[in-house]
């Protein structure tokens, strides 16, 4: 580190340059910051509705069940509680899926009977295992979820999501259900 003079000048008697490339952003990085802005947005207001009305939560977890992919230990465990208070069933998945009808496939397969969706962070799962999870649901007509991350705040936008969608999707006709990613 080279010695500073009295006037706040570096002595090696050479000038600093200003390395800093002018900031250009393409029309794909607008988009895609306008995408992540709306998401968070998103999840913004439903936390407030959840702190204004209490029974929020409870109302979109009562007597149901999710799997939930992968997570971190802190926030699964508090998810684990508020199913289990009100009274629904949280279902914890932390091993790679396969495509491949292997032993990790039907371990995953058999979680999804009588479940009312999968609830996927993207910040905790490998492309591979969301390309199987997707696979898997829309074969076993479950509804999958992607959450931003992994946090309480990305859970509740996701829960809303999928009660949204649940809502929507019962008053179609049985045959119109198709693939069902919930958005």
């Amino acid at each position: 580190m080279a010695a500073l003079t009295g006037a706040g000048r570096p002595e090696c008697g050479r000038t600093a340059v200003n390395h800093a490339a002018p900031i250009t952003a393409t029309e794909a990085d607008v988009e895609r910051l306008r995408a992540h802005v709306a998401s968070l947005a998103h999840e913004l207001q439903w936390i407030e509705r959840t702190l204004l009305d209490s029974g929020t939560i409870d109302a979109l977890l009562r007597g149901r069940r999710f799997v939930y992919v992968g997570g971190r230990p802190r926030s699964n465990a508090v998810l684990r509680e508020w199913l289990a208070r009100a009274g629904g069933v949280f279902v914890h998945h932390v091993a790679l899926i396969d495509v491949d009808p292997g032993d990790r496939a039907t371990r995953f397969a058999a979680l999804l009977p009588r479940t009312d969706a999968v609830l996927c962070p993207l910040d905790t799962i490998d492309p591979g295992s969301l390309a199987a999870l997707r696979n898997i649901c829309a074969h076993h007509g479950v509804p999958w979820v992607a959450l931003r991350t992994s946090n309480l705040a990305s859970f509740v936008a996701g829960l809303a999501r999928a009660d949204h969608r649940r809502q929507r999707l019962a008053a179609l006709p049985p045959f119109a259900h198709g693939c069902r990613r919930l958005r």
